[in-house]
């Protein structure tokens, strides 16, 4: 046998060609208009005849997963996988079925499992059901299935075994359902899980003529569908552990039958038949054929409940062509219900005796009508493999295979027109062209049922006429939709080509929206909310910079100050804003204005002009900003001082701005000094003198000009305090006595020069005694202060002046003189004792001797000590030299270690020189003698220094550690 699957066979047409609803090619043009043109599309639905020369006629045929199995005439059994021609093999069934025959062939979504359903074909036989794995070529029969005719099979679609088919469902022709599990395994059938399940004719013996089990995605909820001639019944259960099928039917066993959930459908045909549309392994929709037509319903997807049938209607089958008709047909009922049906993902494709036709599930109307002639013989059937959805049809001699192109591409036209928009949207999305329609259409709707925002949304992704669009709603006067329906159109254009379009369409947003914004109290802080971030919007920023004086003509237009303000924020243009305000004395208004912007300028600009009628207010804004101004540059703004209110702002911006801001600009101190001078301020005006401090490089106001104003406004308590910076102590004394004697003495304890300090003192007694005459208060000062003795004050006093006065004065002097006399014998005697004890300590330590016997060993090495020369310390501790120098050297700091080794390396140099002076008999020149006994003196001075193990040197080890970190223990 030959094939050639893809070869199409131009003869297997009549002289009528197939009937196919032409379609139009919508296109959108640059220009944004669509256009539409006639295309002769390629037909949906095109037959190929799959080239095959067979020995025998067809009987059955079935194609699941590209895998065919052909049941021919004389009982061969061909079958092969389609996408493999060597695959094919040739089985002869003749020695298996003996006084029988084949009435239906079933073979499951995978294609390894094939079912033949054998009936008697006269008395002494009984049915079976055989039983063919791919993988073998010798059939079995399955004896548990004796006596019972298979007219059904509902398999797991689940299922992926080439070995088992997993629990399936199966039907016979008297109403029961068993469940089993089939297979091979070493050659040897399977039968597991044997049962019935139910009994849907409940003894009436009518046929199961199909049945579907499915399991919905990610759940354990399974539904049944189970057909018979005239009634189709459902069947729903949630399955956890247990994955028996037959548990699906616990429920429903003592149900009534007239209480069973089912449909019913009146018919008299002798055949029926179910198809499923799968989507994900579950069905998206199912198909029963009924006399009346083909009862189709959408699955829930969830199957959460036994109404799982979401919608449901009948499709009736097409009238047929009479003239077309023959009279070989036996009746006119056989040609008007078809022999079997396939369903697609939008269509049922029927099929008679002589034709095919396809019908749309959603208009109901005839896509395709096909009819074949006589040399190919009667259409037995047409069938649909599951697994890839490709279609099928065949006579006793042909066979065809339907290739389905591109079948949704109407879908959205039919939606539309039965107004089912969502639909409509949903499969015209690939195309932007019938994409474009649907929302013109859809906006048309929202308009006409006066849904106007509704309908400007949609209107603003349509290439809908601008004009026409703008024209609707103005014609409605409804403003809001507009906008929107602008707004979307200002997000297409281009700004670099597009310029002039994009001016326009700001322009008319920016007065739609305002008056928006004025229309209505209840909505305008919703639509204000909506202007701000239009504003934000980048081509209406760019069109506001460019177009600045039109668009404030059309905001004062509508007396919209705020969004003036606003508009001047973004732009960082707030000059003119404020001179209106100005000129309309709204000094507020302009204040609150110019505390928006970030620029110094304006503010120096505006704020003398401001401040007049808002001093408060103008120079908290001043503080607010801190140091983001110049203090000396707003001086034209403090100046201004027509109130003692304005004065109190100004001297408070002035505080801020010295105390808080550090400002040392000497104009500002001297502002404030001469404020606090000019108001008598005398309290915070000492205050500020105290805080700058009495260092005259420190300060940072002029201290000449501060005296001359407080000599102007006679503030007399900061006029001493500047004299004394100056140094003019004489001065400051003098003018302080005229109004504070205490004053006066704190002055004159302030020089450092006892001989000033006594001469301002000398100053402060005069006054005392010659102007006020109070000798009490003069006498006073000999207590406050050590520079005065009464005979320093006598020349002042009168001569006439009594004795008695002074007696107390004069005698505390004495007592003073004899009291320090006193103190200086006692110190005098102290001093000569202790060196008396110096001069015995150094006379005793000059006579002190030690003795060494042989038995004293090095206080470092512990060998005895006369082996080597040797030091001795006073505090008895005795070193070898050598062992000594090694001690120093490791107490030593690196600098003094390389002193004591340069100073050895060059005693060694000089002993060699000597050395060799001596053997050659030559005289040693005296200078370098005595360089060697320096240095050796010097080397000693080093050793002998102190002691390693009490000195100084140890003391300074106390603080270090005994050993490094890299030392080992």
């Amino acid at each position: 046998m030959s094939f050639n699957f893809d070869q199409f066979n131009s003869n297997s047409l009549t002289q009528r060609e197939p009937i196919s609803r032409s379609s139009e090619e919508t296109q959108i043009v640059p220009s944004g208009y669509v256009q539409i043109k006639k295309n002769d599309e390629t037909q949906i639905f095109r037959k190929q005849k799959m080239n095959i020369s067979l020995p025998a006629n067809i009987n059955f045929l079935n194609v699941s997963n590209d895998n065919i199995a052909i049941l021919m005439s004389a009982h061969l059994l061909f079958r092969m996988n389609m996408s493999r021609a060597d695959s094919q093999t040739d089985v002869s069934l003749e020695k298996f079925i003996v006084g029988q025959r084949v009435s239906r062939m079933f073979l499951d979504q995978t294609g390894n499992h094939l079912l033949l359903s054998l009936v008697p074909k006269s008395s002494g036989y009984s049915s079976e059901l055989m039983y063919l794995n791919r993988n073998c070529n010798k059939p079995k029969i399955l004896t548990k299935f004796r006596d019972h005719e298979i007219t059904a099979i509902g398999f797991n679609c689940e299922n992926t075994s080439s070995i088992t088919t997993g629990n399936i469902l199966l039907g016979t022709s008297k109403g029961y359902i068993f469940e089993a599990d089939i297979g091979l395994e070493n050659d040897r059938v399977i039968q597991n899980n044997f049962r019935q399940a139910f009994d849907i004719g409940r003894g009436e013996k009518g046929p199961v003529t199909g049945i579907g089990v499915h399991r919905a995605q990610k759940t354990n909820n399974f539904i049944v569908l189970v057909s018979t001639l005239d009634r189709l019944y459902k069947f729903h259960e949630c399955l956890n552990d247990d994955k028996s099928l037959s548990n699906i039917f616990k429920h429903y066993m003592n149900v009534p039958e007239e209480a069973r959930d089912y449909e019913q459908q009146s018919s008299k045909l002798s055949y029926s038949q179910m198809d499923f549309i799968l989507e994900n392994k579950y069905p998206r929709g199912f198909g029963w054929l009924t006399e009346a037509g083909i009862f189709y319903g959408e699955i829930n997807q969830i199957a959460d409940n036994p109404n799982f049938i979401l919608s449901k209607k009948t499709i009736t089958f097409p009238e047929q062509d009479n003239d077309y008709r023959t009279a070989s047909y036996i009746s006119k009922h056989q040609n008007l219900v078809p022999s079997s049906f396939v369903l697609t993902d939008f269509h049922i494709l029927l099929q008679y005796s002589d034709h095919i036709t396809a019908i749309s599930l959603i208009s109901h109307e005839i896509v395709y009508d096909e009819y074949f002639s006589d040399q190919h013989g009667k259409l037995m059937a047409i069938i649909k493999d599951v697994k890839n959805g490709n279609v099928y049809t065949f006579s006793n001699k042909t066979i065809f295979k339907y290739k389905i192109h591109n079948e949704k591409r109407n879908v959205w036209r039919i939606y539309l027109d039965k107004k089912e928009f969502e639909l409509a949207e949903k499969y015209s999305r690939d195309n932007p062209a019938h994409y474009d329609i649907v929302l013109s259409r859809i906006g048309d709707d929202f308009y006409e049922r006066k849904l106007y925002i509704d309908a400007s949304r949609v209107y603003s992704q349509t290439k809908k006429s601008f004009e026409e669009v703008t024209l609707k709603f103005m014609q409605v006067n409804e403003n809001l939709p507009l906008i929107y329906y602008l707004k979307s159109r200002l997000n297409d254009l281009n700004p670099a080509t597009e310029k002039t379009q994009i001016t326009m369409l700001v322009v008319w947003l920016v007065d739609l929206y305002l008056t928006e914004i004025n229309r209505s109290s209840l909505t305008s802080l919703e639509r204000q909310k909506e202007y701000d971030e239009f504003l934000l919007h980048p081509h209406v920023q760019t069109c506001l910079k460019d177009n600045r004086k039109v668009i404030y003509d059309i905001i004062a237009s509508h007396g919209d100050n705020y969004n003036l303000t606003s508009l001047t924020t973004m732009n960082e243009d707030y000059e003119d804003v404020i001179n209106h305000y100005i000129q309309q004395n709204e000094y507020r208004d302009a204040l609150d204005t110019l505390k928006i912007p970030k620029r110094a300028d304006l503010i120096y600009q505006f704020a003398p002009i401001i401040i007049e009628e808002s001093p408060k207010e103008t120079i908290q804004m001043l503080m607010d900003r801190g140091r983001g101004l110049n203090a000396v540059k707003l001086l034209p703004t403090l100046l201004c001082i027509k109130s003692d209110k304005h004065r109190t702002e100004v001297v408070r911006y002035l505080e801020f701005a010295i105390h808080s801001l550090s400002v040392q600009d000497q104009s500002i101190h001297n502002y404030l000094i001469q404020l606090y001078a000019k108001y008598k301020d005398s309290e915070k005006l000492m205050s500020y003198f105290e805080t700058q401090g009495k260092e005259l490089s420190m300060i940072h106001y002029d201290v000449h000009y501060a005296l001359r104003l407080c000599k102007e406004f006679d503030v007399k308590q900061a006029c001493v305090f500047l004299m004394c910076i100056l140094e003019f102590w004489q001065q400051a004394v003098e003018l302080s006595l005229t109004f504070d004697s205490k004053l006066a003495q704190q002055t004159a304890s302030q020089p450092n020069d006892r001989e000033l300090k006594r001469k301002l003192w000398l100053t402060i007694a005069e006054y005392e005694i010659r102007r006020k005459e109070n000798v009490q208060e003069a006498l006073e000062l000999l207590r406050t202060t050590d520079l005065l003795r009464i005979e320093d004050l006598l020349p002042f006093f009168p001569d006439f002046q009594k004795i008695d006065h002074f007696k107390e004065a004069i005698c505390d002097s004495l007592k003073e003189y004899n009291r320090k006399i006193h103190e200086q014998r006692k110190e005098m005697e102290e001093s000569a004792e202790a060196a008396e004890n110096v001069r015995k300590s150094i006379q005793a330590f000059k006579n002190r001797s030690v003795t060494i016997s042989g038995q004293d060993k090095c206080s470092y090495c512990g060998v005895f000590l006369l082996l080597k020369p040797f030091f001795l310390f006073p505090c008895s501790h005795k070193f070898h030299s050598d062992c000594l120098e090694k001690n120093l050297l490791e107490l030593f700091k690196p600098e003094e270690g390389q002193k004591l080794q340069k100073l050895k390396q060059k005693l060694s140099s000089l002993s060699t020189q000597i050395e060799i002076s001596k053997n050659q008999n030559n005289s040693i020149p005296e200078q370098i003698i005595a360089a060697r006994d320096q240095l050796k003196l010097d080397i000693e001075n080093i050793l002998a220094a102190e002691c390693t193990m009490c000195g100084s040197l140890m003391i300074q080890q106390l603080d270090k550690k005994f050993s490094s970190s890299n030392e080992q223990w």
